[in-house]
């Protein structure tokens, strides 16, 4: 068969393949006698490691640099271009090509120890070796058989050449047998050749190899050629590639060096229009949410209805209901918003993504002309628009929930996770009615009250990074979590502070608040949000969990208990000391589902402190947000002549609010950060971003706090 070019590599060559005959034309030759040795008995061991080391490279016919040491017991000098062709080159190496399968491999080299020439083949298909070995007489013998009248230089040039072009053919003759045939010239004399063939006799048949014929005939002569290949590369071109290397090194620091230099000038420029930005976006936020409290308690006046206990308004009605636990709780009255129904088409059109479809080609779908059309007439156009640019960066660590939270008038948790639920394929997957899914969300997220932390654009955030840590930071992966346990994770991590009063577990329990009755001081908060959601669930209208098998129902309702009931901080040391110990004891984080839901809690409650360890500019809109928050409730404190929770005074703002956001990051968000990064790689950077965050506040204060 016709030969092809040499460029597999060492696997190709001697991979073991099931058996699969080749079928070959014989073609008339001068076949030679043959002799074989003897490999009945007998095996050498030999390290096949390194033989897979390096892809092999056709060589060109030229004098190595340095040529390979060879042992030899038999004088060659008789034999003008035996050193020169062959054994400076360790072996010469050739794949035999059908267009593109290899069906075999060639080799031609000097054997190790007696230093005859030696022909050998080896089959894809079967593993078989063939081989056949001449003494220095022998192929002197065999060549004058032939008829070659040229002499030995241009003899061992000739099938040199034919090995490096491929235009050696190999045909087989019977199962045990295969020809070699070469084309013998002299570029002195052109008008001349001559034909040279080989038989060579199978030596280990693939289907019971002998390892000693394996070797010497295929694993030796390919290590050679491996050997003389990382040899030739000349020390000027070495020396040529790292001077390259240091030049490209030398201009892209100077690159960095300029471009750090041009971001330092810019950043006393950049860092007022930033905060200006937030302070514009804070306001927003806050008009937004005040202009919606009053749309609700403008709808709750015109409600004629006759009032009912807040668990049949629940039961009869669905969704969450005004219910103030606590006097110290600001009455927060739930209004389901309409969502823009065109956004949700342009969100239904686009995901899951098709093939090949990358995030930022996403704005794409807009430009449909079913979409186009209906987008032309809609007043929403330009905030669609705007959705989408920030839908682009659903998978990345920095999505911007705020900016999200103000295009769509509030709604970010519901667009967030409604997306989230398409981009998942859970919708299709679980068969879930889309209209339900919308009311669930809505639902959701009305339920949460316009705190200034806990509110619904923390569930969106949440939500997010939650989605990020599982599907790209790789815990999917790694946990091989189940689809089950995927929708719960998003549910879990959009209902995790269902009706979130603003006012801590630690204020419920010291002021005899119902809801700390209710729970007996145990996780308040995080049962109340699960409680809720499953009784919201209830009412057909919103149960999200209707076409689920029971077993899945049970799956997830089980998986989201304990993910909820995580983000509860009183059990966060128990929860981050087991993840330790697993994290010492094993690498298989799927066979268990203890372990598995152990990764689920760890996830969420890393995406619930998870603005300690985004970019600064994020971080700062979380910590002021928290800190209203906090000093609200040590208002409430201070009212109930209770002592005041540290950093909640905000007469003591300026000195204890940072030391509060250090010792937080220090003590609380570092190691979960680095104990999840131990866990998930890709997250490492976040050790970083929680590092930038600390030096924030030493700007800020001119103090360290280390």
């Amino acid at each position: 068969m016709g030969g092809g070019a040499s460029k597999n590599t060492a696997e190709d060559a001697l991979a073991v393949i099931s058996p699969q005959r080749a079928v070959v034309a014989p073609v008339a030759s001068c076949a030679l006698s043959h002799k074989v040795p003897d490999y009945a008995s007998g095996i050498d061991k030999c390290d096949k490691e390194g033989m897979y080391a390096d892809q092999r490279t056709p060589v060109a016919l030229v004098n190595p640099a340095a040529p390979l040491p060879h042992p030899t017991s038999v004088e060659s000098h008789k034999l003008l271009g035996k050193e020169k062709y062959v054994k400076e080159y360790g072996a010469l190496v050739m794949d035999d090509r059908t267009k593109s399968t290899c069906v075999g491999t060639l080799f031609f080299f000097c054997a190790a120890q007696t230093d005859d020439i030696v022909f050998s083949y080896r089959e894809s298909s079967t593993g078989s070796v063939f081989a056949r070995t001449f003494t220095d007489a022998e192929l002197a013998e065999a060549k004058q058989a032939a008829g070659v009248g040229f002499s030995w230089a241009p003899f061992f040039k000739s099938i040199a050449t034919a090995m490096i072009k491929s235009k050696a053919t190999v045909t087989t003759v019977t199962p045990t047998r295969k020809d070699i045939s070469f084309t013998i010239f002299n570029s002195k004399d052109p008008s001349r050749t001559f034909p040279f063939a080989v038989a060579i006799e199978l030596v280990s048949d693939g289907k019971a190899p002998k390892p000693k014929a394996v070797f010497d005939f295929a694993m030796y002569p390919l290590t050679q050629e491996m050997q003389y290949s990382r040899s030739r590369v000349a020390p000027n071109e070495r020396e040529e590639c790292a001077v390259r290397v240091e030049c490209e090194s030398t201009v892209l620091t100077a690159s960095e060096r300029k471009h750090t230099e041009y971001v330092e000038k810019l950043l006393p420029k950049v860092r007022p229009l930033r905060e200006e930005s937030a302070l514009q976006s804070q306001n927003a936020m806050l008009e937004g949410r005040e202009v919606r409290e009053l749309e609700r308690r403008l709808k709750a006046r015109n409600d004629q209805t006759i009032p009912k206990h807040p668990l049949d308004q629940l039961y009869e009605d669905g969704g969450a209901q005004p219910f103030q636990h606590s006097i110290w709780s600001p009455e927060h009255i739930p209004h389901e918003e309409v969502p823009d129904e065109l956004l949700l088409r342009c969100i239904r059109a686009t995901f899951p993504l098709g093939p090949g479809v990358k995030l930022t080609e996403i704005s794409n779908v807009l430009q449909r002309p079913d979409i186009r059309r209906h987008l032309s007439a809609s007043v929403n156009e330009k905030a669609i628009h705007e959705a989408f640019e920030i839908f682009k960066g659903i998978d990345r660590w920095d999505y911007d929930t705020i900016q999200l939270e103000i295009i769509t008038d509030g709604n970010a948790l519901f667009y967030t996770t409604y997306l989230l639920m398409y981009k998942l394929d859970l919708v299709r997957y679980f068969n879930l009615d889309d209209e339900v899914l919308q009311h669930f969300l809505m639902a959701v997220q009305s339920s949460y009250h316009p705190n200034p932390y806990h509110n619904a654009m923390h569930g969106a955030d949440v939500t997010q990074i939650t989605y990020y840590i599982m599907m790209v930071a790789g815990l999917e992966s790694r946990c091989h979590l189940s689809n089950e346990e995927i929708f719960a994770a998003i549910i879990a991590s959009a209902v995790h502070d269902f009706d979130h009063p603003g006012l801590n577990n630690n204020f419920h329990s010291r002021t005899g608040a119902y809801l700390a009755t209710l729970y007996n001081d145990r996780s308040i908060l995080e049962n109340h949000h699960l409680a809720c959601t499953f009784e919201l669930v209830r009412d057909p209208l919103y149960n999200i969990f209707a076409t689920l098998s029971d077993a899945q129902r049970l799956t997830v309702r089980e998986t989201m208990i304990e993910m909820v009931l995580a983000t509860d901080m009183g059990n966060h040391a128990k929860i981050f000391k087991s993840f330790q110990v697993r994290m010492s004891e094993t690498n298989d984080w799927f066979s268990k589902k203890s372990d598995v839901r152990l990764a689920l809690s760890m996830a969420i409650k890393m995406a619930d402190i998870s603005n300690c360890a985004r970019p600064n500019h994020i971080y700062a809109e979380w910590a002021k947000n928290i800190s209203r928050e906090f000093y609200l409730q040590g208002d409430a404190e201070r009212q109930l002549n209770l002592t005041i929770s540290p950093f909640m005074d905000r007469t003591k703002e300026a000195e204890e609010f940072p030391k509060g956001q250090i010792s937080f990051m220090m003590y609380i968000v570092q190691p979960m950060v680095e104990v999840i990064s131990a866990f998930l790689p890709s997250l490492s950077f976040a050790v970083g971003l929680c590092n930038d965050n600390r030096e924030y506040w030493k700007r800020l204060t001119g103090e360290c706090y280390d």
